[in-house]
């Protein structure tokens, strides 16, 4: 009887112990920092959750980095080639030819990874007119994408696997589908006449000399982007039409409430503490991104390349929103 009891719990043990050996296989590290597991829109920024990342590129899960988009182009692509610079007055703004740029190039960061290439990571951030990194040496001006955690790029002339770098000459600066007018090959000789080197956005005064014809000043309007998220419930309760009956019966009689015999508390001397955050907190509201409204002038510049570079650049998805 005894070995039959001890057979049985023995089996009860067996059968509880074996599924906790389980091991989850839904997501596999490839050991590069990079989460294989694909993602059909960014929830932790669901402000992006946008057509023209959505169709023309794919969200995955970095380690590192979290939730971030990488666009479906050709492999020697990299951000901030299609499209030109324009002056806005204060800055020089860039204008995209690609569908998704009004989004990735004002707003985040981007590193350069072996599995996907380029990838783009969401933040917070305000909008900006270029979120890059500059350079300005000799008669040439440099930009790289802006990288996260406020890293630099190296500098456009070092050897190095990756290449974040647009150069162009100063005179070129200002045109027309900027990355036909490319440096290809970029070096900087030291010697003690050298123009120091600047990291700062191009003078525009500084362009206009080398271009020799007046900059003209383009002012862009920027609008709140309604994105594809629910709908806040903005219905309200039906107004009450009906009116109460009258009260017929009279109240009945209020006997007088008992008499105070509270004591006040002691006077001491040490002063009471006093909260000075008298108000509840605010709920915060969802966050909304702004889209630049290119005007006419613009406009025909970007209508003019667009096509191009949908051809011979990007690779676009099935036309839907993903949700």
């Amino acid at each position: 009887m005894k070995t039959k009891i001890f057979a049985l719990l023995l089996f009860v043990l067996v059968a509880w112990f074996i599924p906790g050996c389980y091991v989850s296989t839904s997501s596999q590290d490839n050991g590069s920092g990079y989460n294989s597991t694909n993602t059909d829109n960014n929830s932790d920024y669901p402000e992006y959750n946008n057509d023209d990342l959505n169709q023309y590129g794919e969200w995955v899960n970095v380690n590192q980095y979290g939730r971030v988009w990488y666009p479906s182009v050709v492999n020697d692509w990299q951000p901030f080639t299609n499209g030109h610079w324009t002056w806005d007055g204060n800055d020089w703004v860039w204008v995209s030819y690609e569908p998704f740029g009004w989004i990735v190039y004002h707003y985040g960061s981007w590193e350069n990874s072996p599995e996907y290439g380029w990838i783009w990571i969401p933040s917070n951030d305000e909008w900006s007119p270029a979120n890059v990194q500059w350079i300005d040496y000799g008669d040439n001006i440099g930009w790289a994408p802006r990288r996260a955690n406020n890293r630099s790029w190296p500098e456009p002339w070092e050897n190095n696997n990756v290449h974040p770098w647009m150069v162009v000459k100063i005179g070129d600066f200002n045109r027309e589908n900027i990355n036909s007018y490319r440096e290809r090959n970029v070096s900087r000789v030291e010697n003690v006449n050298q123009t120091p080197i600047q990291r700062r956005q191009p003078d525009v005064k500084t362009v206009q000399r080398y271009v020799k014809e007046p900059i003209g000043v383009v002012k862009f309007e920027r609008e709140p982007v309604v994105t594809n998220n629910p709908p806040l419930r903005t219905n309200t309760p039906k107004e009450r039409t009906t009116t109460p009956p009258e009260r017929t019966t009279p109240p009945p009689d209020r006997t007088p409430p008992p008499e105070r015999t509270y004591t006040p508390p002691e006077k001491t001397t040490t002063p009471p503490v006093i909260s000075r955050n008298t108000t509840a907190p605010k709920q915060q509201k969802g966050r909304q991104i702004v889209r630049m409204q290119v005007p006419p002038t613009e406009k025909q510049k970007v209508d003019k390349y667009r096509p191009k570079v949908e051809k011979e650049v990007l690779i676009k998805k099935n036309p839907k929103t993903q949700k």
